[in-house]
């Protein structure tokens, strides 16, 4: 037995030399070392005496998939708007690791909508990508990022000592999106990763572009 689907996506890919500059801010950041802490304290809380032989950090998402993994939400929910599908029907396909000896450094994401009728290729989402509209999805999707109806407590999340959820600065007022979208459940998602918020911590994309965490650092709304 099997089922055929049909429908429609969109492939988005980061360029790879300014995702590598923005990494190796992130990687030497505090914001990091929280977020890495915090992942540590999940892992060992949550698995069993066998996983003690595992690092937890081969099991982190490294800072490049929070940027697109965070990025790829913000565009479902603004496509969404657009498009004519439910938020909940389009799901994302992320590619997003550091390059090693066998394989290529990747950053990018496929936002596609399926369905075993015709309904999952009414051109909706696709029409989304003509360079014009995806511009403009674009820019309202990061307009979008800057503000959230939980801020400043969602703005200044950050995992510290006990605490050990897997996200900073996102919720569902902001960037959460329903689960048969997101394929890691709604984890290794902050908003300031992408753009610059008003966070109240120094260096979280603020000063000069290029210098913060954000990596939309020279974003700001007129």
């Amino acid at each position: 037995p099997a089922t055929e689907d049909r429908g429609e996506g969109i492939f988005i890919q980061l360029d790879e030399a300014a995702v590598a500059r923005w990494e190796a801010r992130v990687l030497a950041s505090d914001v990091w070392d929280a977020h890495r802490a915090a992942h540590r304290r999940n892992f060992e809380r949550r698995f069993s005496e066998t996983a003690k032989q595992v690092s937890p950090d081969e099991r982190l998402a490294p800072p490049r998939y929070w940027l697109i993994h965070t990025l790829a939400h913000a565009l479902i929910r603004q496509m969404a708007m657009s498009s004519g599908y439910g938020a909940a029907s389009i799901s994302e396909r992320l590619y997003a690791w550091r390059g090693t000896e066998h394989r290529r450094a990747a950053a990018g994401m496929l936002l596609t909508t399926t369905a075993s009728d015709s309904d999952g290729t009414l051109g909706g989402l696709v029409s989304l990508s003509e360079p014009g509209r995806l511009a403009d999805i674009i820019d309202q999707a990061l307009r979008a990022m800057t503000r959230c109806s939980s801020d400043p407590v969602c703005a200044r999340r950050l995992p510290q000592d006990p605490e050990d959820f897997l996200h900073g600065a996102a919720c569902h007022c902001c960037t959460m999106v329903s689960e048969t979208s997101c394929e890691r459940a709604n984890r290794f998602l902050d908003r300031r990763f992408v753009v610059p918020l008003p966070d109240g911590v120094s260096g979280l994309g603020g000063g000069e572009p290029g210098g913060g965490l954000a990596f939309f650092d020279d974003y700001r709304i007129a």
